[in-house]
């Protein structure tokens, strides 16, 4: 039977149904007749459903992600070095100027313009294709494993984590000695007691911990555990080209096999558009992390500068269109449906995401900036009597990288009793402007809908990202500690490199490392170096 005849029969079933004595068979033929009627609707809704949650997802892990220290938050306390260190990196995070601002559709239209005449004079883009597959395959391999490694530290997190609470007490989960310990963290210490968990043999949180495995399953679970939390150090430095240290779990690996095998696939098996959509991910996420617009306003001329270009470019001129269908590279998420789908560009998500991850960063600076005490420091011997006011910051807790541990230990007493409270603030902003970046893609998707035409996404969800956002501040009295509040210092709990210009920056960076220089005679000085190294074990 084909097709046609297995529709037709369904739907002579339907009409039986809906003929028939019973009240419910009738309801349910009525129905299920009126569903099948609307069901290409229901593929559209379905589709741009997951339009949605595709385009806010990178959104949201990226900004996460990107939370560093901010100056309102005191240094965390001092813990034994990890290991001998002389290489002063900094984080590598790209921070935007006005400049840049400024620049920043100038050079979108230049790279658009040049790609649609390449296309116009060679007749198709198979050449383009090619040298740009190259780019975005080398480029997709970093981008992937950086994607799917933080992916899976988050997902060990839940299933081994640091700390878990019963309610009443916290345990501590120490692979070391492959033991369950009942501390409590206070002011940014976890403290230990004599106390150990006898009847949690085993390294899972929850009612799974007192589960008696047999022996060599357990050692298996510790053993796993243990692969998962270890790393080491890995640096590469040549001198005035490269200096990275990062650390190198088991999971990066996994995450470099994994990106490395998925775009072999992607080249290979006819570039399959989850495949494509794995790297889009990867590019939007990495690109949250790695560029700032370091200011409000900043970021406000970015988003508005592009807002012109997105309608001039789709409305005004064929070279996005074109560009956009003809490009066969990981540049757009592509979403399968009805009418050959749905197409979103990574700039639709990037550009947005930007401003949404530094209101994230601006939440986390306000929830430290609420916690500040003044504390008016007694006068010395030499100045009797001058009084000092001295502003005591709380000290900042790690934001990243503990949702497993902030889930496990949400019922400890009081509810902020574990390492995890970093990850616990208010979120204002970021919801508020989360909540019009959606809107701002609902409004695009119903214009699309009602005009049958694509439209520039930019001009819709920049209106709905900025409105929330400067609306949320006007509405808290906040507008001048938001228009104030900058990243362009460097990242970290440095507080005497804010409000300083990039060259007195680079200068107080050389200050440093003259004067370390002299203070650390010992050490060689470094042309060039790789190694990975196993970092000192430190107790709680």
């Amino acid at each position: 039977m084909n097709d046609s005849a297995a529709m037709g029969t369904l739907l002579s079933y339907l009409r039986l149904l809906e003929d028939g004595n019973s009240p419910a068979l009738q309801f349910i033929g009525r129905w299920a007749y009126k569903i099948y009627e609307e069901r290409h609707k229901v593929g559209m809704y379905s589709m741009y459903l997951h339009l949605i949650l595709s385009s806010i997802f990178p959104i949201i892990t990226g900004a996460h992600a990107s939370l560093q220290q901010p100056p309102s938050a005191a240094k965390p306390p001092k813990v034994e070095a990890e290991d001998d260190d002389e290489l002063d990196v900094q984080p590598m995070v790209e921070g935007l100027t006005l400049s840049d601002a400024i620049m920043f559709p100038v050079t979108a239209g230049i790279v658009l313009a040049t790609f649609y005449l390449i296309i116009k004079w060679m007749g198709d883009a198979k050449l383009l294709n090619t040298i740009l597959t190259v780019y975005f395959s080398f480029a997709g391999v970093f981008v992937v494993a950086k994607f799917i490694s933080d992916g899976l530290n988050l997902l060990v997190s839940f299933i081994f984590p640091n700390a878990w609470s019963n309610g009443k007490k916290t345990f501590y989960v120490d692979s070391d000695t492959s033991r369950q310990l009942i501390g409590k963290f206070d002011e940014g210490r976890i403290n230990i007691s004599d106390e150990v968990g006898q009847d949690k043999t085993n390294p899972l949180p929850g009612q799974l911990s007192t589960v008696k495995f047999y022996p060599v399953f357990t050692r298996a679970l510790w053993a796993i555990r243990a692969s998962f939390k270890k790393h080491w150090i890995m640096r590469c430095f040549v001198h005035g080209v490269v200096d990275v240290k990062e650390k190198l779990r088991l999971q990066d690996m996994i995450g470099f096999v994994t990106g490395l095998a998925a775009i072999l696939i992607y080249n290979t098996n006819g570039k399959a558009w989850w495949l494509s959509n794995l790297m889009g991910f990867g590019f939007s996420y990495s690109s949250l992390l790695m560029m700032s617009p370091t200011k409000f306003t900043i970021g406000s001329v970015i988003l508005s500068g592009l807002f012109v270009y997105d309608i001039i470019m789709v409305f005004y001129t064929p070279m996005m269109t074109t560009v956009a269908k003809s490009l066969e590279v990981p540049i757009k998420l592509v979403i399968p449906g009805p009418n050959k789908g749905s197409i979103l560009g990574l700039g639709d998500i990037c550009i947005p995401g930007m401003m949404i991850g530094l209101a994230l960063r601006f939440d986390l600076y306000l929830h430290y900036l609420r916690k500040q005490t003044t504390v008016l420091q007694p006068p010395s011997e030499a100045k009797a009597e001058e009084v000092v006011t001295v502003i005591k910051k709380a000290p900042y807790l790690e934001a990243t990288g503990v949702w497993g541990d902030r889930f496990w230990t949400r019922n400890a007493a009081g509810g902020k009793l574990s390492p995890a409270d970093g990850a616990r603030f208010p979120k204002v902003y970021f919801k508020a402007s989360l909540i019009g970046y959606v809107v701002g893609m609902i409004v695009t998707l119903i214009v699309c809908q009602i005009f049958q035409h694509g439209q520039p996404a930019l001009l819709y969800l920049v209106p709905g990202v900025l409105m929330s956002l400067w609306g949320t501040a006007w509405y808290r009295g906040e507008l001048k500690l938001m228009s104030e509040y900058s990243e362009d210092a460097k990242w970290g709990w440095d507080d005497q490199s804010r409000g300083c210009t990039e060259k007195e920056r680079k200068e107080n960076r050389k200050a440093k490392a003259k004067a370390k220089q002299k203070v650390d005679t010992q050490h060689a000085h470094h042309v060039a170096l790789f190694s990975v190294s196993e970092p000192k074990q430190k107790a709680f």
